[in-house]
């Protein structure tokens, strides 16, 4: 369940990056194309490399855990931000001085969960790290956007290709120890 709700999540992301280049395109006077165009640079950027194959650890369980523990309680906050986001919206009420702020609130969470995660492996420390990194990234270009409004689409989703593979690299990892599946029931 939780796979099919990141896949309906990652395709309207996508799905949304691709619509607005359209429309930017659209109002942009013809210029001389570039080497790469903006279409191809998103694609570039949401593709995942190959999972990687590390060896078998004692430590796989608890990290495994521990990972899926984090992404099941980072959605659920995340699933109320943005559901109270969507209620202010509805009343009428939501600023974009709040949900700038609540945005970044997240952002904050989100990183402050990845370095409290005490894993022991290289493989969970791996997946942990491309996590904080596209968590990070997400905070920088969420400042950026405060000072300026001139942001290219593709660098909405500068990340989400390392992100997906962290993502990836968990399912495969988690396939290993059916175990896990059991321990940690998805919404």
């Amino acid at each position: 369940m939780r796979f099919i709700r990141n896949a309906f999540w990652l395709s309207a992301l996508v799905s949304t990056t691709l619509l607005v280049t359209g429309c930017e395109r659209s109002q942009e006077a013809e210029k001389p194309s570039s080497d790469i165009s903006q279409d191809d640079q998103i694609m570039r950027e949401l593709s995942s490399e190959p999972v990687k194959v590390f060896a078998k650890t004692p430590n796989d369980v608890h990290d495994i855990q521990a990972l899926v523990d984090f992404d099941q309680r980072f959605t659920a906050v995340s699933d109320e931000m943005e559901d109270e986001l969507m209620q202010m919206k509805e009343k009428g009420s939501l600023t974009p001085e709040f949900a700038t702020a609540r945005k970044r609130d997240n952002i904050h969470s989100a990183l402050n969960m990845l370095k409290e995660l005490d894993l022991k492996t290289e493989q969970g420390r791996y997946i942990q790290g491309l996590m904080y990194q596209y968590w990070d990234h997400q905070g920088k270009l969420l400042e950026s956007q405060s000072s300026a409004d001139n942001k290219k689409p593709s660098e909405n989703i500068q990340g989400l290709g390392q992100f997906i593979h962290a993502q990836e690299q968990l399912e495969h990892w988690q396939t290993q120890y059916p175990e896990t599946k059991k321990a940690s029931p998805t919404p």
